[in-house]
């Protein structure tokens, strides 16, 4: 008498809960089940998606190179066009300062944004008299040029000095195309970070604004 085969599921056939496999049939699978298959097969599709755009970026990105641009130089530009207006001004800013107190400018003055930061004006207008010249108005032509330019070393020293004499980041006192404006902001600037263990509060970032408060039953 042949022996009766015990019932259960054909192992041959039986697969696991994997995925795109038999588990994940929808029959007798109960609902909250259903729901969770539901959530984790969306997410599979939607990293499929995410690879296949990650890729194209990849490519992107290479063909650029290929073509001479510097990938790295396009992947900053694109973080940069991200940010809003105010945002770039004040992370450039906060770069040239940074660079500045580091010694890094290699001959390049600090900007507008960097020196109003500085006097704690970033957000002002400067409402000095037109008629009233300073350092961001064109030297006169009938000028005599001055028979020797300041040394680096020596800018820098003058800089940390008018730092402590309590002077303006904008009183620098030498023209754009003189090499010992940008020595005299990094002397500036980095005595402005000098006293003491706090940083300067035109070195920080400004805090993300704070969203408006939900209702109380919210």
């Amino acid at each position: 008498m042949v022996a009766r085969r015990a019932a259960g599921p054909d192992r041959k056939n039986a697969r696991g809960p994997g995925r795109g496999k038999a588990g994940d049939s929808a029959v007798n699978i109960p609902n909250s089940n259903m729901r969770l298959l539901s959530f984790v097969q969306r997410i599979e599709r939607l990293n499929d998606e995410k690879k296949e755009i990650q890729d194209q970026i990849k490519s992107v990105k290479a063909e650029a190179k290929s073509a001479g641009f510097d990938p790295k130089v396009i992947a900053q530009m694109i973080k940069e066009r991200d940010m809003t207006d105010a945002a770039r001004q004040e992370w450039n800013a906060l770069c040239e300062m940074y660079r500045a107190a580091l010694g890094m400018l290699d001959g390049t003055p600090l900007g507008d944004a960097a020196r109003k930061r500085m006097e704690g004006r970033d957000h002002e207008d400067d409402e000095r008299d037109p008629d009233t010249p300073d350092m961001f108005d064109e030297a006169d032509a009938s000028e005599p040029a001055q028979p020797q330019r300041t040394l680096p070393d020596e800018a820098r020293r003058m800089g940390a000095d008018a730092f402590h004499a309590g002077r303006r980041v904008t009183d620098n006192p030498f023209g754009a195309s003189d090499p010992a404006r940008a020595a005299w902001d990094e002397g500036f600037c980095a005595e402005s970070g000098s006293d003491g263990m706090d940083i300067p509060p035109a070195w920080r970032r400004s805090p993300p604004k704070k969203e408006k408060a939900e209702d109380a039953g919210g």
